[in-house]
Order: structure tokens, then sequence, then C-alpha cells
């Protein structure tokens, strides 16, 4: 493997992972398709005017190595332009083994993160303003840690065209305790801006998200990586192609509906694919799919993600449509 996608630099880095299927299945970055869901919230605060009233998301996407992600959101309404949510993500590492330096077991531990997220937005057409406040945990071993974030967010729904444009800021806040006192790890803060765009008389459409805006160098430097040295026994500092850069920052997604009531998504991650890329091959790296489908007041949505060759990772998404249902009743 070539590298890792971003890793270890930050802490609560999960708050970056997909939550939700629609939202892996598009690339795993979107802050402008609007779903109505409550998964949105989760994405960018001021899609929360999309969910409609009463929306209920359960998600759950088994990983690797007996690692799980869950994830439930609620959206409201609390009058015609001012909308709320909340949403609680949860991540179990599982039981590992405890090892001292020789590599002899002592015993086992667990380790999690999880975080609980508080949204609202406002709507003036076309624009809607949201806001998150996450407080957000992680236990490994004997070591916590503890943190407030914040997301601010934009959408532009054009009043003519099937045309959403989005930005956010996300993942801004403070440590309210690191793992140790010498721990410098920083936030997962990232700035997006994005745009989706449905085509007159065609069932498609088109998402474009850019991330980490913030800053121009988005790709992994791997200390494990063999270096190359040049005849003075100098390192050669292997750069990006700009090009190669460029694209990092970019996720495109595309959805097609068969009708009102099923659609299918599919993904690229171009930063995924090459942090997360064999050394000789990429195969399905960066890319995934996904699907879903409604009936009545429930929607159940599934999507594959692909993260390096061959292994992928599935998620589940049920979103029920509370108020269709107290309705019934």
């Amino acid at each position: 493997m070539q590298a890792q996608y971003l890793g270890g630099r930050y802490t609560f880095a999960f708050l970056n992972a997909s939550a939700n299927a629609p939202l892996a299945a598009s690339g795993g970055v979107n802050i402008s398709q609007t779903f109505s869901s409550a998964n949105v919230l989760l994405s960018n605060p001021a899609l929360l005017g999309t969910a409609s009233s009463k929306r209920l998301s359960l998600n759950y996407s088994p990983h690797f190595a007996q690692i799980s992600h869950a994830s439930v959101a609620y959206a409201d309404s609390l009058s015609a332009n001012n909308y709320w949510g909340v949403g609680l993500q949860y991540l179990n590492y599982g039981r590992m083994e405890e090892t001292d330096p020789t590599g002899a077991v002592l015993g086992t531990f667990t380790a999690a993160d999880y975080a609980l997220a508080l949204s609202y937005a406002h709507m003036r057409e076309p624009y809607t303003l949201g806001i998150s406040m996450k407080v957000a945990g992680s236990n490994l071993a004997e070591y916590s840690a503890y943190g407030v974030l914040f997301d601010l967010g934009g959408v532009f729904k054009h009043p003519a065209h099937d045309w959403t444009i989005g930005i956010a800021l996300k993942n801004a806040g403070f440590l309210l305790k690191k793992y140790t006192p010498q721990t410098q790890n920083a936030l997962p803060f990232d700035v997006q801006i994005g745009t989706t765009v449905k085509p007159k008389f065609m069932p498609l459409r088109f998402s474009v998200t850019a991330h980490h805006l913030h800053r121009w160098n988005v790709a992994y430097d791997d200390p494990a990586l063999q270096r190359t040295i040049d005849q003075n026994g100098n390192e050669l500092i292997q750069k990006v192609p700009f090009a190669d850069n460029l694209a990092r920052h970019f996720v495109f997604g595309t959805e097609l509906s068969l009708g009102k009531s099923f659609r299918v998504l599919m993904g690229y991650n171009h930063l995924r694919r090459q942090e997360l890329r064999l050394e000789n091959r990429a195969a399905g790296a960066g890319f995934s799919f996904g699907a879903s489908l409604s009936v009545r007041a429930f929607e159940v949505g599934y999507a594959r993600s692909y993260y390096f060759t061959p292994k992928g990772v599935s998620y589940l998404t049920l979103n029920g449509n509370l108020g269709s249902l107290l309705k019934k009743k």
C-alpha cells in the first residue's frame, strides 16, 4: 500500500468518514446534494432545509478488522423557515491485544470514537445557512480525548433550475482533553465547496465537491516508504505532480433516477485512490456505488465503497418519514 488516507494527522479524524450509504456511494464527500434524509446534517447543516419534517435515519457499516460504524440522525422543522436536527455517530474498533515492547501479550483493550451533533438551519430563499455543534470523544485503552467542534454551512438553491451550490467549514473547534499532555494532533478542519446540477430532461444529477481547500498539499508522506538517495547520500524528496495534487482535492458523484422510487449512485474519490492504492495497481480503489429504494414512508439504501485492492466496505441506511406514518395513524 502506498500510504494512508490522511492518516495520523488529526484527532477525531473519524468525523470525516462516510456515515451513511448515499454519502458513501457519492464518493464520501458531498455538501450540495439534496436528500430528503436527516443524514444531510452530518455533511452540511445548511442542507437541513431539504430534509423535510420528522425524518429519522439509521445507518450501519461493518468495516475491516471487526470495526463497526453506526449512526442515527433525526431532523424536524421549527417553523416554515427554521429547521433543527440531531445526530449521533459511534465507531467501535473492537477488542485488541495489549503487548509489551518484546511482544509478550499483557491482556486486551478496547477503543471507540463517538460524537453527538446538534444542528440548526435557517432558510431565506434561495439561501440557507446552518450550524452544527458537535461534542466528540475518543477512548483508546486508558487514554481518552474530548473536544467541541463546529460546522458552518451555506446552500444556494436556484429558484428555477435543479442546481445547488454548497459551502461548508467543518470541524473547527478546540480540545477539552488530549490523549496525553504531549499530544499535538490538530482537529480535522476542512473547507469544502461543492455543486450539484440536474440537466433538464435528463434522469441524471451530477455533483462535484472540492475539499481541503485550506491546504494545497494533501498527499500523505509515508515514513515507511523506501526512500531514494542520490550519489551524495542526500534523500530525494518525491513531489506529487501538480495535476495529481489538484485532482486529489475533488470528489465526483452521479445519481441516476429510475422513476420516483429507485435511484443508483456512483462516485469517485481521487485522493482515496492515490493514497490507498497498491504500489503496482489500483483496481477499484476510490470508486463507490450504491442504490436506494423507496417504499411508502421508508427508504432503504445500500452502498459499496472501495478503499484498497480488492477490499471494500458496505453501508446500509434506513430512512423513515415519521410525519407520514403519524398522519396515516
